[in-house]
């Protein structure tokens, strides 16, 4: 606790020791006074004292002094400082006077002179038990509001828990109710077909209906993929395990299992991430990651469009770009991206459906590996899906 310090003010010397030397004997030396014999060298005092980081929770002033009286040097120290116990020190003050000082300066206590040593003394205790009760209830106040504030905070932390849980169950059914529910009606409509009509179909529309069968396959196993992941994820089973990653083989490897999917737009996959980039990360993670930015990619970019990989390192951190020339999202459109509470989609230029899934997976990933991930785009012209890792 700092120091404390009374403060008086008399413009007779003789009182302003008396005060002085009863205070101190009253106090067994134990505080320190302070005096002024006007208003201005009181005020220079007391912001002195307050700059210097000293308690003063005890101001005396008289209330007949030349130049600034008594209540209004009071009154211009509570606006300094108004928790300081103002005592008014006088036998001519006027009711006015006091008045003032009540109203303007909260005045604590008024003592006429000549005063009793043992009243004066009494008096000031009172006026410091007093000012500590009230630093005691201001500190009390500030931890309550301070413990309210965090109350609040996790309550809106945990609203938004529940909220991005609900937002989850809601999303996890709806693309069990829809988008797994689509491709197995094409599976077994297009298989019902060919069991009743398998001797009509010529070798062509055979293969174009087997094609069919396979893409859809296909897309369903990779909606399924994910969907296994990310409840992995939810349910806290994804156990880290972070090493040395090379970047570029990541994406050759993405690159070599997409490739034919590109193939059927004529989309160039390119993979400009130099041999030896290496990352410290959970390689299954990353290569989920990659997965789906590339795969999101060739669904959104026109045929002959090209879709490449590339990266920068900055401080610690890799950031990996994969950009594509495709059809773009509008800017009201792209914070809704990687969100489990919105519910965002939109179809690809051959028509290819989406649950957003991929992306809420990927931010996920991305976030438990240390990093960021966000997308830049020009509507039109197309997209650029960046993410950072930690380097290794």
């Amino acid at each position: 606790m700092s120091e404390q310090v009374i403060l008086c003010i008399d413009d007779e010397s003789i009182v302003l020791e008396s005060l002085k030397e009863q205070i101190q004997q009253g106090f067994d030396g134990q505080i320190t006074v302070e005096v002024a014999e006007s208003g201005d060298e009181a005020l220079e005092i007391f912001d002195e004292l307050v700059e210097d980081d000293l308690e003063v929770p005890v101001v005396i002033a008289d209330f007949i002094m030349p130049g600034m009286k008594g209540d209004a040097l009071l009154e211009k120290i509570h606006s300094i400082k108004p928790a300081a116990k103002k005592i008014l020190l006088t036998g001519q003050a006027s009711i006015e006077g006091v008045s003032n000082a009540v109203n303007n300066a909260n005045l604590y206590r008024f003592i006429a002179k000549p005063w009793e040593k043992e009243d004066l003394v009494l008096t000031i205790k009172e006026a410091i038990k007093s000012y500590d009760q009230d630093k005691t209830i201001i500190k009390q106040n500030e931890e309550l509001k301070e413990l309210n504030a965090n109350l609040e905070k996790k309550v809106e932390e945990r609203t938004q828990q529940l909220k991005e849980l609900n937002a989850t169950k809601d999303k996890f059914f709806s693309i069990i109710a829809h988008d797994l529910k689509n491709p197995f009606n094409t599976l077994l409509g297009f298989t019902e077909l060919l069991l009743e009509n398998l001797s009509e179909y010529t070798t062509d529309k055979l293969e174009e209906f087997i094609g069919i069968l396979h893409e859809t396959s296909k897309q369903s196993y990779a909606l399924l993929e994910n969907l296994l992941e990310w409840s992995r994820s939810q349910t806290g089973r994804i156990v880290m395990e972070k090493e040395e990653t090379d970047l570029h083989d990541i994406l050759k490897e993405n690159i070599d299992l997409l490739s034919n999917h590109a193939g059927k737009k004529n989309i160039r996959l390119i993979n400009n991430i130099p041999e030896k980039t290496m990352a410290l990360c959970d390689v299954n993670m990353v290569r989920t990651v990659m997965r789906n930015l590339i795969s999101n990619a060739i669904k959104y970019t026109r045929e002959n469009g090209d879709i490449t990989g590339i990266v920068k390192k900055k401080d610690n951190k890799i950031q990996v770009s994969v950009i594509d020339t495709g059809i773009g999202i509008k800017p009201e459109n792209m914070e809704k991206l990687f969100r489990i509470d919105v519910n965002y989609t939109t179809r690809g230029t051959a028509d290819e459906g989406g649950t957003g899934l991929g992306l809420i997976l990927c931010k996920e990933f991305i976030n438990k590996n240390g990093g960021d991930i966000w997308v830049e785009s020009v509507f039109g012209k197309g997209s650029t899906f960046i993410f950072t890792l930690p380097a290794a």
